[in-house]
């Protein structure tokens, strides 16, 4: 595994989560602070910063991010942009992200792609909430439903020994992409198949990503 892992997130849900989505992204865009630092900053109320305020202390990043670091990459509006993170993926992030917009929209889902950057490993993540019907009578209850796949996935990049001036370079490259693509597209359906039926309860999830 490389030193830097990149997601690629999507959140749907209604026009009101959306927008809080996007307004927290704008935050961090739009801060002069140091880029992990604004990052934490804007999705946290608890961040524990060095005695100067100019970085996030590796501790507290570790117990409510799941990676040393973690920073905005892009921005792509809507609901989507991703991030960069150290080694690992920031599994608490985006819990913690759910917890966010859940209130807003019970029915809102998080979708991830990501990508070590030595494609080892590649994968994705959904979090969603499923209702499940308890006796007759008693009312509706929800449950986390989480599920991450392709830790153990990884892909060779084939242009990793070649030049860029080869001439089948840019050919072999876009065919990589697109083996990529297809592959977190995979491991997304069957993460989405998978937490409509088997998915963790609340406190499963919450045991899972410590």
């Amino acid at each position: 595994m490389a030193n830097i892992l990149k997601s690629y997130v999507e959140v749907k849900g209604n026009e009101e989560v959306i927008k809080l989505v996007d307004s927290l992204v704008d935050q961090v865009n739009d801060s002069d602070e140091d880029a992990i630092v604004a990052f934490a900053k804007a999705f946290y109320d608890n961040v524990e910063l060095s005695e100067d305020g100019r970085s996030v202390m590796n501790g507290w990043s570790y117990e409510n991010l799941g990676a040393k670091w973690t920073q905005l990459y892009d921005v792509q509006g809507d609901g989507m942009f991703s991030i960069e993170s150290a080694w690992y993926l920031p599994r608490q992030f985006f819990y913690r992200l759910y917890d966010l917009c859940f209130p807003i929209d019970n029915n809102v889902v998080i979708e991830v792609k990501y990508e070590d950057e030595g494609f080892d490993p590649v994968g994705a993540l959904v979090i969603k909430t499923r209702k499940q019907d308890g006796d007759e009578g008693d009312e509706e209850e929800y449950y986390l439903s989480g599920c991450v796949w392709g830790e153990k996935t990884a892909l060779e990049d084939p242009t990793a020994d070649m030049d860029f001036d080869d001439e089948d370079y840019d050919d072999t490259q876009m065919e990589f992409y697109e083996t990529l693509a297809e592959t977190q597209d995979n491991l997304l359906d069957k993460c989405l198949k998978l937490v409509e039926s088997d998915g963790m309860s609340f406190d499963e999830w919450e045991d899972w990503v410590k």
